[in-house]
């Protein structure tokens, strides 16, 4: 099975979704309590409860943010998956070092229920609301931000970037065979750009995913071996599967919205059609002012080096 193994070869910190260091200085102070869907502050922008999911794991929480208008399909069954349950008690079953951290239910026999899903990795969107990174890239013609999600463009074309933080689907060879095994690279693997389809990114508690204990997958024929091929085992497998894979266990996926008003967290994240974003990534890619460097830096800061800052709100 290839689905949940995303390219046999071993193919955020920069998707930690605080503020960058010397950038927390510069932000206005948050309301210790704000109302429920409460406008944030200019230049910010709330993320809509039911496009974000709280993990919670064994290592912390984690907010993931969708984002629909790029890949549709997959943010519905997604948002179905985990208002079903599908993604609780279940675990991070891959997760190697440099590379991506794979999650889900890892056995075709287990996710054959869910139906597969368009191949959504890119779409034609016109340049209005792109923000420009300001530098070239080695990947795309043109790379910036929409919305808060690193992006490329080419002509009309544009995608999300495999930067570290963002969703990811798994799937077979066929690109139209992704379902539910969902991943997040732990660093850039920009050559999976256009390739596999990325429908959200990270934007709180990166670094409880960073804290995973890495763990190569298990594979169908090591189940066979050790239960044999009757499908009445699958309690066998999945006990084998809790004493393997325990530290990496969600232990629940919600949306938000589905958690009542008082107790939801809620989410903002700087615009990046704006003036404060420009200033921090020009802020970022001068280097003229640290005394200890001898050569000085160019002006150029990478896309995925510093994503777009969010924050709980309150906190």
């Amino acid at each position: 099975m290839t689905r949940v193994h995303l390219l046999a070869a071993a193919l955020v910190c920069a998707a930690c979704a605080s503020a960058p260091p010397g950038l927390s200085e510069t932000m206005p102070k948050v309301a210790e309590t704000v109302p429920e869907m409460a406008a944030p502050i200019p230049g910010w922008r709330a993320v809509d409860p039911e496009n974000l999911i709280i993990l919670t794991l064994e290592t912390g929480t984690v907010a993931i943010e969708l984002y629909p208008e790029a890949a549709p399909a997959h943010a519905t069954q997604i948002r179905q998956a985990v208002r079903e349950g599908f993604y609780d008690g279940e675990y991070f079953y891959r997760v190697v070092e440099g590379h991506v951290a794979q999650a889900g239910r890892e056995f075709d026999m287990a996710i054959a229920a869910w139906p597969t899903l368009p191949f959504e990795a890119e779409r034609e969107i016109s340049a209005e609301g792109f923000a420009p990174q300001g530098n070239a890239d080695l990947y795309a013609p043109q790379v910036g931000h929409r919305q808060g999600f690193a992006v490329g463009r080419d002509g009309n074309r544009e995608w999300l970037l495999n930067c570290p933080g963002a969703l990811g689907m798994a799937r077979d060879n066929n690109p139209e065979s992704g379902s539910t095994e969902i991943f997040i690279p732990l660093q850039p693997r920009r050559y999976l750009d256009r390739n596999y389809t990325i429908f959200g990114r990270v934007i709180g508690g990166m670094e409880f995913i960073h804290r995973l204990p890495r763990v190569d997958p298990s594979t169908e024929d090591e189940m066979n071996a050790i239960f044999g091929e009757d499908p009445k085992l699958a309690h066998q497998i999945s006990q084998y599967r809790r004493s393997k894979l325990a530290e990496n266990q969600i232990l629940s996926a919600r949306m938000a919205a589905d958690i009542p008003v008082d107790e939801r967290p809620a989410y903002d994240v700087m615009e990046t059609a704006s003036a404060d974003w420009e200033a921090l990534k020009t802020s970022k890619r001068d280097y003229a002012g640290i005394p200890a460097l001898v050569s000085v830096p160019p002006k150029v800061l990478d896309v995925c080096s510093l994503p777009v800052p969010a924050r709980r709100v309150g906190e």
